[in-house]
């Protein structure tokens, strides 16, 4: 299959959340099973390209957030343009502005389309029109997927849950050493315990409740805790842990490339998220080895049954978060079968295998509805891998 991938977002690479390394491990695995993926973005940011080596055989940068009409009529034409230049048979679309550019690529090319939901949409009076609009929609959790439903009046045959799923070999084989040097960087003591939170740093992921569940720990409880990630909301993080007499419990680490090595250096993932969709920083850990507290936060239950893979919370229950984590502080055993158990679970579960092969059966699917009506004509048939 020929297929557009629409990130209506800046490209980071990665270095921007889950919905990016969620398009990067999709269009590696579509591309090592021999499909040719087309990849148009948002502005990258230096160093970002997408080429051969990451599975893509083209990649367009297009202004596909402008609010200008003639900017946006401009875009839609170059869109055309790459469609039939790259004989696009699916167009495979990540956030909602990219959705309503695949919807018009396909009521004037004929060409079908997906759009995947990676976190809860805003519900605004404009925006629940994104349910009446979007033909085909994929949820990264059946949490969000029930959210489209119930609140934006989706029919329920027209969302398909398909999970996010990790490649397992990013995290096998980190050196010891380099987990050690991870460690020493960030002034963490031999006999601390390391808790890490990896995300962009906002309200909605829980930092400052986190800051204020240590407050509650003892002094003396062995543990260093890693804020790993960059957000707008850092300088007042920061002068928050300062304020409750923190700075020398917790480090801000800033953005951090190599996330296994993060994880190798971490003894317990942290996750007090009020806002999430599927997140893959807890399959990662998982993947990693490392036990999880999260908040039981939209998707996240679908990962972790409490008490059995990792722990639960409800978002903004500081002191049962601060009691959780002193109890997996001290007690290493209670670690080691939670990181077992979560090991398991990401493997029989969450790998990214499964997610391609789930997604590359959908495409296939949606075509071959398409040539069955009258909006697709026959001639735009899928050629044969």
């Amino acid at each position: 299959m020929n297929v557009l991938i629409l990130f209506s977002h800046r490209w980071r690479g990665g270095r921007a959340g889950g919905a990016e390394t969620h398009a990067i491990d999709l269009i590696k695995g579509l591309a090592a099973k021999g499909h040719s993926i087309v990849f148009v973005t948002g502005k990258a940011d230096d160093g970002c390209h997408p080429g051969p080596s990451d599975g893509v055989s083209a990649h367009f940068e297009l202004p596909l957030q402008t609010i200008n009409p003639l900017e946006m009529a401009k875009t839609y034409r170059r869109l055309a343009e790459i469609v039939a230049g790259h004989q696009v048979e699916v167009i495979h679309a990540h956030h909602r502005t990219a959705g309503y550019f695949a919807e018009l690529l396909c009521r004037r090319k004929h060409i079908p389309y997906v759009v995947t939901v990676h976190d809860p949409w805003h519900a605004t009076p404009f925006k629940k029109s994104h349910g009446k609009v979007f033909r085909r929609l994929i949820a990264v959790s059946d949490f969000l997927k029930q959210v489209l439903i119930t609140r934006f009046h989706v029919p329920a045959e027209r969302v398909l849950t398909i999970r996010n799923g990790i490649d397992p070999s990013r995290f096998e084989g980190i050196a010891r050493h380099e987990a050690a040097h991870f460690r020493s960087a960030f002034g963490v003591d031999a006999d601390e315990i390391v808790l890490s939170q990896i995300s962009r740093i906002s309200k909605a992921k829980g930092q400052f409740d986190l800051l204020n569940a240590l407050k509650l720990l003892p002094p003396d409880l062995p543990y260093h805790c890693l804020i790993v990630g960059e957000g707008k909301e850092r300088a007042r993080l920061e002068r928050l842990a300062q304020s409750l007499g923190l700075s020398q419990k917790v480090t801000f680490c800033g953005y951090q490339s190599n996330i296994p090595v993060v994880l190798a250096a971490t003894d317990v993932m942290l996750l007090p998220s009020h806002r999430e969709g599927l997140p893959l920083s807890i399959v990662e850990a998982m993947l990693s080895h490392v036990p999880v507290i999260a908040a039981s936060t939209a998707g996240v239950p679908e990962i972790i049954t409490n008490g059995k893979d990792g722990l639960l919370f409800q978002a903004g229950d500081i002191p049962t978060l601060a009691t959780l984590i002193s109890q997996m502080v001290r007690d290493a055993n209670l670690r080691q079968q939670l990181a077992q158990a979560g090991y398991r679970t990401a493997v029989e579960r969450l790998l990214v295998g499964r997610m391609v092969d789930e997604t590359e059966a959908y495409y296939q699917r949606i075509i071959e509805e398409s040539m069955t009506t009258a909006n697709f004509p026959s001639t735009h048939s899928p050629r044969k891998q």
